[in-house]
Formats: structure tokens, sequence, C-alpha cells
């Protein structure tokens, strides 16, 4: 896929596209089972619930930290634990998926790809800056004069216009000199789209329609 000749900027989505969340949620859930006792086989559930947090935090209902409890609660099933025991709990869960980070084989090869055509490059993710820093350096992708977005502190998660707008302003360029790259379709191109930015949408798995496989199909330049 080429990108437009006015490319000056592209943001990258985060999880699911340059990092594989799944795979490292699903070693943090099963870790998590184990030392609860529950019973195994529970991703399914878990990423139910995960998605329907999550979902409240991007349409503004509740905090990100308020997610992380809702879905604990959910999940064990205790309704009744204050957000401080709740987050603790949540902790274990969270210190196996960090453990369980990786890269997709693509990932560095688009970014360096994107920085030696000379854009700019910007990670614009529905999470907080200090996790989400920290899963692309332990995964060897962050690059030097890249800029990390993270919603969190922008103070509007995607697909709110005002997070596109806040990673634009960091990045110091217009929505039209801007292509978005993404799994998610509501968030990495409808959203994007909203604001006048060019997206792509990656789907990994699957021929989606006016979608890309992999990010080594984007042609820089």
């Amino acid at each position: 896929m080429q990108l437009p000749a006015a490319t000056a900027a592209v943001l990258y989505d985060l999880d699911g596209t340059l990092v594989d969340h799944d795979h490292a949620a699903r070693a943090g859930v099963d870790a998590w089972c184990r030392t609860l006792g529950m019973p195994d086989g529970q991703w399914d559930r878990w990423s139910d619930i995960e998605r329907r947090w999550f979902t409240r935090f991007e349409n503004g209902e509740i905090s990100h930290m308020g997610q992380r409890v809702g879905r604990c609660r959910e999940f064990l099933g205790r309704p009744e634990l204050g957000e401080a025991e709740a987050l603790d709990l949540y902790e274990f869960y969270l210190a196996v998926y960090r453990e369980n980070w990786r890269a997709f084989p693509d990932a560095r090869p688009s970014l360096d790809s994107a920085l030696a055509a000379g854009l700019k490059v910007g990670i614009l993710t529905n999470g907080a800056q200090v996790m989400q820093q920290a899963k692309m350096e332990s995964t060897g992708l962050w690059r030097e004069g890249m800029v990390m977005c993270a919603t969190v502190e922008i103070g509007a998660p995607k697909p709110q216009p005002e997070a596109y707008l806040g990673a634009l302003e960091r990045l110091g360029v217009t929505a039209e000199e801007t292509v978005m790259i993404g799994d998610s379709w509501v968030n990495d191109v409808a959203g994007a789209q909203k604001v006048g930015m060019t997206a792509i949408h990656l789907a990994r798995e699957g021929n989606a329609a006016d979608s890309i496989g992999s990010l080594d199909e984007i042609v820089w330049g």
C-alpha cells in the first residue's frame, strides 16, 4: 500500500499493531488463574470482560484505572472488592503480562522504514504513558526521535477526536499530512478519518476488505 505523497508523519497504534497484546494477556490470565485456584481455560471470558470494560473507558464512562478495577471485580466474581484491593490483586496479572511482551516480526522494520523515509513517527495508544513506553523499550521497538502519545495523559482516548488532535499537536503536524495505522477499525481508522487523517487498517488474521495483513505491505516513499 502506497502512502499519500503529502505524508509527513505516521501514527502507529501499539497493542495488536506493534506488540502482541493477546499473547501477553493470555499468559497473564493463565498464571493468575493458577495462583488464585481458578479453573483453566478462562481466556475467552477474560477477553470479553477486558473488551467491555475498556470500551467503557474509550467512551469516557470510567477512568483508565477504573476499568482495571471493574475487570478485576467481574473476573473474580467479587463486586464488593475495594479499589485498592482490586488493584493489588490485578498487579499479579500485570506482572506476568509485562514479562510476556513481544513485538510482531514486522514492527521493527516498519518503524525503521518510516524513520528512514524522513517521517515523524508517533505511537498513539489508549494506555498509560509509563506502561506503554516500557512496552516499546522492552521489546526493542523504541527509536530516538519517536513521540509517545498515550491517551491517558492526553486526556481523551481513541476514538474521541481529542485523542488524535492531541497526538497531532505533539508531533507538530496537520491531520491532512498524517497517516494512522492500527488494528482497530473504530479507533484507528474511523476515528482518525473523522479528524481528516488518512488511515490504514491492519487485519493480521484474515483478508478483511480495505485492509493490509502485514506492516510489510506499506510502501514508504
